[in-house]
């Protein structure tokens, strides 16, 4: 009688569970843009190394308390790990700046010696935006991030910012989605790009050697340009897509298997 009410129960957590899966469908479906439409997208993002460039002066931003912030004031005698990002990205982002704080954990020296910034690519976020994010690295590495400028800004600023940079992306206006790189730049004293770190996964060792020579006001290489992008090629559809999408597939489709997968072995178990 256990097992039968087990099964029945687990049977219909199965069916909730697709229940749910197709309840999303449209919606996954119909924030993909076309194939045409994310190859133009993904042509269009790319993280040029402008090493020895400087940063533009004057700029302006807000932070997560909605205090303005010249951003000259974070360059000015510091090294600084800059990195852009969507905060409401569901892909790249936060996973860069969760790997920003692990790698940030195990410098040898205070968290004084250098500066965190995080500047929003989209002019439509705000302080609350950035709060939020202020907040969930909180949640999830305590005190290591709450000294990071979580910054949003008009578009202007954040163009000139993404130029300097070599930062390229892509809006979509269709779906409101954005394409774009993930890595990071280190900043020497004085706003002169003196290095990149590409990708998701900064090193400590790396992130070290970076920030210890920009603080010398040294310059370093460019670095292999293997680029993460929100968009990736799937070579089984022969389609771009979202990778988020991919990986939801993955997780879903991986736990639906073994739910199902239990629901037989236990009726056979009822049934012998």
């Amino acid at each position: 009688m256990r097992t039968r009410r087990a099964v029945h129960g687990l049977t219909g957590y199965v069916a909730g569970y697709f229940c749910l899966a197709l309840s999303l469908l449209p919606a996954c479906v119909l924030a993909v843009p076309t194939p045409e439409k994310q190859q133009a997208m993904i042509e269009q993002v790319n993280y040029q190394q402008h090493i020895g460039a400087k940063l533009p002066s004057g700029l302006r931003f807000q932070d997560a308390e909605g205090n303005h912030l010249a951003f000259d004031s974070l360059i000015r005698d510091k090294p600084l790990i800059l990195a852009m990002a969507w905060y409401n990205c569901p892909q790249l982002c936060p996973m860069l700046l969760d790997r920003i704080a692990a790698a940030t954990e195990n410098l040898p020296f205070d968290r004084d010696a250098y500066r965190v910034a995080v500047v929003s690519i989209a002019p439509d976020e705000g302080p609350a935006d950035a709060q939020r994010i202020k907040h969930e690295l909180h949640r999830r590495h305590g005190e290591l991030t709450d000294g990071w400028h979580l910054l949003t800004g008009r578009k202007p600023a954040i163009d000139a910012l993404a130029n300097s940079l070599g930062f390229e992306y892509a809006y979509d206006e269709a779906s409101g989605q954005y394409a774009h790189p993930a890595g990071l730049a280190i900043i020497a004293p004085g706003g002169t790009i003196s290095q990149y770190l590409l990708g998701i996964r900064p090193a400590t060792p790396d992130l070290r050697l970076a920030l210890t020579k920009a603080g010398q006001g040294e310059i370093g290489s460019p670095v292999d340009r293997i680029l993460l992008r929100c968009y990736r090629y799937d070579p089984e559809t022969g389609e771009y897509t979202l990778a988020v999408m991919n990986l939801l597939r993955v997780a879903g489709g991986g736990t639906a298997l073994a739910l199902v997968g239990a629901v037989i072995w236990m009726r056979r178990r009822e049934h012998s």
